[in-house]
């Protein structure tokens, strides 16, 4: 069983936010994991589905720094799910074809007969549903669901705030920061 309650936040993305419940907060920046961003190699046993993956969806988390090369587990994992469920959606879309091509509904193509006759769903379409829920359980663990993603857009404006002079909602007019003394935080990796 997984533990109770909300996912916890990092304790960078809580300074950033602010103490909205005006609860004491307990911030110890150098007691908290927080790793190098950085591209991990490509493993050798990754399908040629999932190598497509890396190389679109690696480069757009490591231009965000939302990828360590300690993370290279979970994301081979997300790589490989992202495109068992595309194929598993190719799959199932070809016999939806060959049912219209046979002029029968292709909506049959998610249901097959049991061994006495009834009907249920088609076992790749009971795999692809398991499949999507890990995928996007994968994806929120990167912060690219919907709901996560808002988070990281709220730790970005906050960071440009705070670390480059300006106002919540306006841009700076001058085209680089003034240099930052050595010992304020010029970013996440600075904490």
């Amino acid at each position: 069983m997984g533990k109770r309650g909300p996912a916890a936040k990092p304790v960078e993305l809580k300074v950033l936010e602010g103490n909205r419940g005006k609860r004491p907060m307990s911030v110890n920046l150098d007691s908290t994991f927080r790793p190098e961003a950085g591209m991990p190699t490509v493993p050798k046993g990754l399908s040629p589905g999932a190598r497509k993956v890396w190389k679109r969806l690696g480069n757009e988390l490591l231009r965000y720094n939302l990828i360590s090369v300690v993370h290279s587990d979970l994301f081979e994992e997300l790589c490989e799910t992202v495109s068992d469920v595309k194929d598993l959606r190719h799959s199932i879309r070809a016999r939806q074809n060959l049912f219209r091509s046979q002029g029968k509904d292709p909506m049959e193509a998610f249901e097959v007969n049991s061994p006495n006759g009834l009907p249920m769903q088609h076992p790749r379409y009971q795999i692809l549903k398991s499949e999507r829920q890990m995928m996007l359980t994968l994806l929120a663990k990167f912060g690219l669901s919907p709901s996560e993603q808002a988070n990281v857009q709220t730790a970005i404006r906050a960071q440009l705030q705070l670390f480059e002079g300006g106002e919540a909602g306006k841009e700076t007019t001058s085209p680089a920061a003034p240099a930052a003394a050595p010992s304020t935080p010029r970013g996440f990796a600075d904490f």
